[in-house]
């Protein structure tokens, strides 16, 4: 009878038991680093059956390099969601042209996790990624301890700008020069990120500094482009320079063992983006929805600890996350009135203004519900665009909203406070209209209009085009595209969003990743003592409005989503 009874149970659990269907789509099976992710991925998946009776069942699909490896992702994600998987992890071979795939799994309720690279334009179950801001910090400390107090380090950046990894990177490393009050110079910057870019770009860094001394500094976003970067300065013997660089590559570690100008590299832990994948796909099956970012920490490897960094399949060690208290003090000003000045370009649906002092837009919104409760007055100053960083400069205001890419590289001037948005490019088109991944090559033979505000003139890689500018551009393309005098427009994504209404219903918006990713920061100098008030009470207001739906509820007004995966905190 006691057997029946447990055989009966046994079969119980056994018919409860659920095999899931996943889908996974990885990005190329050539790059060592992508291949040791999925190592990772499918050990803790291996892992994972062996101890539960439900069980994950992985299905596979591989993009490839270059462009057409993107539009094969683009086929796949939608083959996935087709086919009815249970969930989706994948590895984005592109920011935005996996929008609309991404869009039709949220459709399917099928949760979507993505790890190294975001996907923008949809709702992501779960997104693991390195620490990237934290790893560009590390670099700039070790940085700044090689060299005395009182030099101003001239540096040369091979930068990335399209994906925001890489801009993270960046902006944690100069972050940290300017918390150790560092002087700095960014003589030249430059485009690199595989071998082949990188080669290209140091040759014209060779040409345009040939004299030794003239550089101190070069910084690489990544070792595919960072290792042709320093074997090609080693060639031409610029022994002097010292390399910072990013990932972790085998053959950058042998570069800093022998002395051969890398002299920090922060490690990605490859295999655990793959592990932790995994492990967010398992708290979605047991009923989470919205996991959000997850950061792998990394190893910032040098001369002095490089014995001790266990590789690409190691464990990292876990850290706490430093939380930065908000306890600023606030000077007193005569008369007792707090009033800061914030220059601003207003572009809706960041910060319109409607007439000369009349503001809205959400930004407006923010700042005015944070004026309050502190108590002080923000006055908004109208700024162009190009006058921003010298109006801040001149003490003409005491804050600048601005795309962080103007004062990524301003020695004196200070990003405080979380993201206030984030901007990317959008391509408004016709609605039949089919283009899986909108880049140059697909615009070749289109009547192009575009606006570049806030592209630092990225959009110049549009070989033939129509530039529009002023504040009404966004009315005016859609106005275009109607009335058929372009084939395609592009412009900020978020503006042209907030602009469409139900009778543009022959047009649609597609996400791009043609100039890269470009978030609203707030700015001032880092030589007022009180810069970081404003920032302090941003921060405040954002953790307490994201747990409490208030920031939700102003974002829906303007047709905008919240931004908070792509932000570093």
């Amino acid at each position: 009878m006691i057997r029946i009874f447990l055989f009966i149970l046994l079969f119980c659990h056994l018919a409860e038991a659920k095999t899931w269907k996943v889908s996974v789509l990885y990005w190329s099976m050539k790059i060592e680093g992508q291949v040791l992710m999925r190592k990772g991925l499918e050990e803790e998946t291996a892992k994972f059956n062996a101890k539960n009776l439900d069980k994950i069942e992985l299905t596979a699909y591989v993009a490839g390099e270059g462009r057409d490896g993107i539009i094969k992702q683009v086929e796949q994600l939608k083959q996935a969601v087709k086919k009815s998987s249970d969930a989706i992890i994948i590895q984005p071979t592109d920011n935005a042209a996996l929008a609309e795939g991404l869009q039709l799994a949220n459709q399917h309720n099928i949760p979507v996790i993505a790890y190294d690279q975001y996907i923008v334009g949809g709702k992501l179950s779960g997104f693991v990624t390195s620490d990237n801001y934290q790893g560009g910090f590390d670099n700039g400390n070790h940085i700044d301890s090689l060299f005395p107090a009182k030099k101003e380090i001239k540096i040369v950046v091979f930068e990335y700008p399209q994906v925001s990894s890489t801009t993270e990177r960046v902006d944690g490393f100069f972050d940290a020069l300017r918390e150790k009050h560092r002087r700095f110079q960014v003589v030249q910057r430059y485009e690199a990120v595989d071998p082949e870019s990188g080669k290209n770009a140091v040759a014209k860094f060779l040409r345009d500094y040939p004299e030794k001394n003239s550089v101190d500094v070069v910084l690489t976003v990544n070792d595919g482009g960072g290792l042709s970067v320093v074997k090609e300065l080693l060639a031409k013997k610029r022994t002097e320079i010292k390399h910072a660089t990013f990932d972790g590559d085998p053959l950058s570690i042998e570069n800093i063992k022998a002395g051969r100008l890398t002299v920090i590299d922060s490690a990605q832990f490859c295999a655990e983006l793959g592990r932790r994948s995994i492990r967010t796909l398992i708290r979605v099956m047991k009923g989470e929805t919205e996991i959000g970012k997850v950061r792998v920490p990394t190893f910032p490897v040098t001369l002095q600890n490089v014995n001790s960094y266990p590789g690409w399949m190691g464990v990292p060690a876990e850290t706490k996350p430093v939380v930065k208290p908000t306890t600023t003090p606030l000077k007193k000003y005569p008369g007792g009135n707090v009033v800061f000045k914030v220059g601003t370009t207003p572009l809706c649906p960041y910060i319109c203004e409607k007439r000369p002092g009349v503001w809205t837009g959400y930004l407006f919104e923010i700042l005015g519900e944070i004026a309050r409760q502190q108590g002080i007055e923000l006055r908004l100053e109208s700024v162009p665009y190009s006058r921003l960083v010298q109006s801040l400069q001149q003490h003409k205001v005491d804050y600048i909203i601005t795309p962080q890419y103007l004062v990524r590289y301003t020695p004196d001037v200070q990003v405080v406070g979380s993201s206030l948005g984030v901007s990317f490019t959008g391509a408004l088109l016709p609605k039949n209209e089919d283009i899986s991944l909108v880049d140059n090559n697909a615009l070749k033979k289109m009547k192009v209009v575009y606006s570049d505000f806030g592209y630092e003139g990225r959009m110049e890689i549009v070989e033939r085009g129509n530039r529009l500018t002023g504040v009404d551009v966004a009315d005016r393309m859609i106005k275009m595209m109607k009335e058929q005098r372009a084939d395609v427009a592009l412009g900020d994504y978020n503006v042209l969003r907030y602009e469409l209404t139900e009778k543009d219903a022959t047009l649609k918006l597609q996400p791009t990743a043609m100039t890269g990713f470009s978030f609203f920061v707030l700015a001032g100098l880092q030589k007022n003592p009180q810069v970081e008030y404003l920032g302090d009470r941003i921060n405040e207001w954002f953790m307490n409005s994201r747990d409490n739906g208030r920031l939700e509820g102003i974002l829906k007004k303007y047709n905008l989503s919240d931004w908070r995966a792509l932000d570093r905190y």
